[in-house]
């Protein structure tokens, strides 16, 4: 997300006359934002365990409607983050060419360490406060304290941040292994054909494999071992970023067909279907190449332009994201006293007032003098 996070266009490292050819993927990169945060509206709404505030249970005739909040986390999961790996690995290769190796890190620590830092001793503690009854000073405290504990015993929980986290590391393997291979920066590449469906799907098969290996390294070292969240679906999210790499190099997204498109939504719904009931593990690969492909074909053919919301949405999506936390905890506080029985409904009246808010602290956000150079 960071390369596509701070001009007003994601094609900031490729030449403008070429900009209006991937607007769609700005459109992609707020639509996405937007959808993490309802996707943690559920979690805050439904039943699922993984954020810093939950309504209370719904009486039982009504908690059939959690089974629709689940299913909404459930299909999100099966493609959301790894498309965000994607879309940013995308720019990789012309920012990396632009600055030198020692510039293109340096960008990277800057614009996605410091949104990290921000989340681990500013964001969260003021989100932890806002959902408890400590005050500020002891959210501080207890927030530093956790963190403590958890760098003792290496699994270290950052929040939304953890994305940041994930491609500071990606990134410096991608400089090393340039590095390595050629100081020369590559300027020129042979494009090579978009895979074939039946060579995708060999691949999918094969990483289901590397899936399950992911998950026993997970129960094997802890859920945030090193930060990096959820080792179990990290070998979706490190294909993701090679073929993002590989995208680019090969200019697959113009490649992209109704095709491609089609067969594979009819993949991922008979892996939603058959698959996913199996397991994650086993459907994962299908359900995020499948999803990927589709929304990248249908972004670039019907979404391919950009007007003055969309260049503002796509300006702040960023910072949205890393604040989402603050506005999820605040009305969810807010909420418990007149909260209603019916867990859709309640999603409805968080998750919308708090993607607005987000934008609308994200607006602020990137016109600070520091921060607007960040996001």
């Amino acid at each position: 997300m960071d390369d596509i996070a701070k001009s007003d266009t994601v094609t900031n490292h490729i030449k403008t006359t070429e900009s209006n050819r991937y607007e769609y993927l700005n459109n992609i990169k707020w639509v996405l934002a937007v959808l993490v945060i309802l996707h943690h509206t559920a979690c805050l709404t439904g039943i699922a365990a993984s954020f810093p505030i939950q309504l209370p249970h719904v009486i039982q005739s009504k908690q059939y409607q959690y089974s629709i909040l689940d299913e909404f986390l459930t299909i999100n999961q099966g493609y959301f983050m790894s498309l965000f790996f994607f879309i940013s690995a995308y720019f990789v290769i012309p920012s990396y060419n632009r600055k030198g190796a020692f510039n293109f890190i340096k960008d990277k620590l800057k614009r996605l360490g410091i949104p990290l830092l921000l989340t681990i001793f500013l964001i969260d503690p003021i989100a932890f406060y806002l959902c408890s009854n400590v005050s500020l000073f002891h959210s501080f405290g207890n927030t530093f304290n956790m963190y403590g504990t958890m760098l003792k015993s290496l699994n270290i929980q950052m929040g939304v941040a953890w994305f940041c986290w994930a491609l500071i590391v990606f990134n410096i393997v991608y400089m090393v292994i340039k590095l390595f291979r050629s100081s020369k920066a590559e300027t020129s590449y042979v494009t090579k054909k978009i895979p074939s469906t039946l060579v995708i799907l060999i691949f999918a098969i094969i990483m289901i494999f590397f899936d399950y290996l992911g998950l026993y390294l997970m129960k094997l070292l802890g859920q945030y071992f090193l930060g990096l969240r959820m080792l179990s679906c990290f070998p979706m999210y490190i294909a993701m970023f090679y073929f993002g790499i590989q995208a680019y190099k090969n200019k697959w997204l113009d490649q992209l067909t109704f095709k491609h498109a089609f067969i594979w939504i009819i993949i991922w719904i008979i892996a939603i279907v058959f698959l996913q009931p199996m397991g994650g593990m086993i459907s994962r690969p299908f359900t995020v190449i499948g999803m990927s492909i589709f929304l990248l074909y249908s972004f670039k053919t019907i979404f391919n332009s950009k007007n003055k919301w969309t260049k503002n949405l796509s300006r702040y999506a960023y910072a949205a994201y890393i604040i989402q936390v603050i506005p999820l905890c605040f009305l969810g506080k807010l909420y418990v006293p007149y909260m209603t029985q019916l867990p859709v409904l309640n999603f409805l009246i968080i998750g919308i007032p708090s993607v607005i808010i987000s934008f609308i602290l994200a607006h602020f956000i990137c016109k600070l003098p520091l921060l607007r150079k960040i996001f």
